[in-house]
């Protein structure tokens, strides 16, 4: 089946695949359904569903499950690999770029508005989400509980293992007898299990290696935790990458943004920003003291590894129960939960990136509000709306 591998295709999607999931989904589902008749439209939207309801990046999940089905877990593995590499290569140059031109004059105005915008695109798709994962007030109360706490720093892993328990454990008093897990679904969770076993054992050689206060061990936790507590898509991972960055210095306080901006204008997956902020901290002596350019490649490549690694492992696990769904109330009700807090937590992310710049709040304000209104009404694209908002953040300090 290795003809039907398509790797061009692979290539020519990572390097196209500018501003966004939905715009890699869109592009997927054209080339995949409508000109190459690999699947179905049914079949298309099954996998989808299935990639939206597990932690990770959706899209290249998405690519994984698509190469795994016309060539198995190799092609899943290779077609996920060059659905990154060009935004991975590029996102390392664009950390070069950031920590050369951080002083320079002008830069900072720019990003300034980029970040602005950013919290306003960030606002609308979480506006959306939580219309999406919310259809009862119970869901809608742990939405806004999970918003009001991330704003107040409690950490999104305690909120996300609270909101599913409550979930498994408080069931609806009339609710009919059935099985707790089913047979398909345990042998999926079994089949995850061991598939991510060898990750979590290297994560931990490094812990005990290196110990837990340096720079690489602590990338790679971060990496790991925000993949998989991504319920809801690859901005649910990015308020713990915003914590752990500022936290650890890896990145000024306020300016995460800028790793956003560099995911969004470069091609490829969202949480490709922690590769940014891996590299801008290696350049900065966090990772390997007195060797800042080994230290950007390996910032660069850990959160990539630890993050589409475990998420293609991950939609490997499931990657059979596509066509039936998962039909397990229990577990269903664990996950839908726990996208109704995702949805509060990229909530606080973009309330967080709108308050906290370095800009006047009223700028802010301004520049997220031109930008959010565009993207609620029009088609422009995420890149260009960024670059709208940097142009207007340059402007206004004319």
């Amino acid at each position: 089946m290795w003809q039907r591998f398509a790797m061009g295709f692979w290539v020519k999607l990572g390097l196209t695949s500018v501003g966004g999931p939905a715009a890699q989904i869109a592009a997927l589902e054209q080339e995949a359904v409508e000109r190459r008749g690999w699947l179905s439209g049914e079949q298309f939207s099954k996998a989808l569903g299935l990639c939206l309801f597990l932690p990770g990046p959706e899209a290249q999940q998405l690519v994984a499950w698509i190469a795994w089905r016309q060539a198995g877990w190799v092609a899943a593995a290779l077609a996920s690999f060059l659905f990154i590499l060009p935004g991975l290569l590029l996102t390392g140059g664009a950390a070069w770029l950031y920590h050369l031109g951080q002083h320079v004059v002008g830069v900072e105005d720019f990003l300034l508005g980029a970040r602005a915008a950013i919290a306003g695109i960030i606002l609308i798709l979480s506006s959306r989400l939580l219309k999406a994962t919310t259809p009862d007030n119970v869901r809608r109360g742990a939405a806004a509980i999970s918003l009001v706490a991330v704003l107040f720093s409690v950490p999104f892993v305690f909120i996300a293992v609270v909101a599913g328990c409550y979930a498994w454990f408080i069931r609806p008093e009339d609710e009919a007898e059935v099985e707790v897990i089913s047979a398909p679904l345990r042998t999926a969770l079994q089949n995850t299990g061991r598939f991510l076993l060898p990750v979590f054992i290297i994560f931990l050689l490094l812990w005990a290696i290196l110990g837990h206060a340096h720079g690489i061990v602590q990338l790679t936790e971060v990496s790991l935790l925000a993949v998989l507590t991504s319920f809801g898509g690859a901005y649910a991972a990015l308020n713990l990458w915003r914590v752990r960055a500022e936290g650890y210095h890896w990145l000024p306080e306020g300016n995460f943004g800028d790793a956003l901006v560099a995911g969004e204008i470069t091609p490829g997956p969202l949480l490709l920003a922690g590769s940014f902020v891996g590299g801008v901290a290696g350049l900065g002596g966090f990772l390997i003291e007195g060797h800042p350019y080994a230290g950007a490649v390996i910032g660069v490549l850990i959160p990539a590894i630890f993050t589409f690694v475990p998420s293609t492992l991950v939609i490997l696990g499931f990657a059979h129960m596509a066509d039936e769904g998962i039909v397990d109330r229990r577990f269903h009700d664990v996950i839908g939960m726990m996208a109704a807090v995702a949805a509060g937590a990229i909530m606080a992310l973009g309330l967080t990136l709108l308050t906290g710049g370095h800009n006047a709040l009223w700028l802010n304000l301004v520049i997220a509000t031109v930008i959010a209104v565009l993207k609620l009404k029009t088609k422009i694209s995420v890149p260009w709306l960024v670059g709208l908002g940097a142009l207007m953040g340059w402007l206004a300090h004319r």
